[in-house]
């Protein structure tokens, strides 16, 4: 996705985000988030809203992160939006920027982490008031590509997954094959893949998160070998 497609994705996230939490009771549970509150939910999203203008001013991952919310939960997180989307400015995307990715330090990495987080968390949000909206089709899409390149290739656990055996990841017009080796993500052909999980991209994108279960996605293969991906996956995002 271009910057401006995924600045335009995070804008309208953000305040989807931002609608479900005025309709949810702050205190009520968050279904994917065990522990966490709406109320929490919101500062913990608004804090990395703010975090990020830091890490790009600063240079670096500032030392500290959390916020403390004003009284006024929701106009402080949309204020922080506001904050953000300023920075965030899609005509300057290749702009170098302080990131944690190792092979992309500019401001389209940031575009495109905000969209994705808040897009995630905006699920969260809305199935607090029992009604998730699925992602469009392409923001899903890119956030599959996201988890599998950017999280796995830089977050990997020891030892998560060491058998090498591939799991094919398929939405339409798009797949993506993976292979965990001890410390080595193999990104290959679908050729030989010991198992597919394929769906919609919303549902795909939402499994990798854990915010779907299998049944909202078909698996066909080694079910063993899927579960150990979504481990990695889980341990991976943490």
């Amino acid at each position: 996705m271009d910057a401006h497609t995924l600045a335009d994705a995070l804008r309208v996230e953000a305040e989807a985000l931002a609608v479900a939490a005025e309709r949810a009771p702050l205190d009520r549970d968050v279904p994917a988030c065990p522990g966490m509150t709406v109320r929490d939910l919101v500062a913990h999203v608004g804090s990395i809203h703010r975090l990020v203008p830091r890490w790009i001013a600063d240079g670096g991952r500032p030392a500290g992160w959390e916020c403390s919310p004003d009284d006024d939960l929701i106009a402080w997180y949309r204020a922080g939006v506001v904050a953000l989307l300023a920075v965030l400015d899609p005509s300057r995307a290749a702009s170098p920027a302080a990131t944690w990715c190792p092979w992309d330090g500019t401001l389209v990495f940031w575009v495109r982490r905000m969209a994705h987080e808040t897009a995630v968390h905006r699920v969260d949000a809305q199935a607090a008031t029992g009604a998730a909206a699925p992602l469009a089709d392409g923001l899903a899409a890119d956030g599959i590509d996201e988890v599998l390149r950017l999280w796995l290739g830089c977050h990997q656990p020891p030892g998560a997954h060491t058998s090498g055996r591939a799991v094919t990841l398929r939405v339409p017009g798009r797949e993506w094959t993976v292979a965990l080796h001890e410390g080595v993500v193999d990104y290959r052909a679908s050729a030989g893949a010991a198992a597919v999980v394929s769906g919609t991209p919303s549902a795909v994108d939402l499994w990798l998160w854990g915010r779907a279960g299998e049944e909202h996605v078909s698996v066909e293969g080694d079910v063993a070998v899927v579960r150990a991906l979504r481990a990695a996956v889980a341990a991976a995002t943490q």
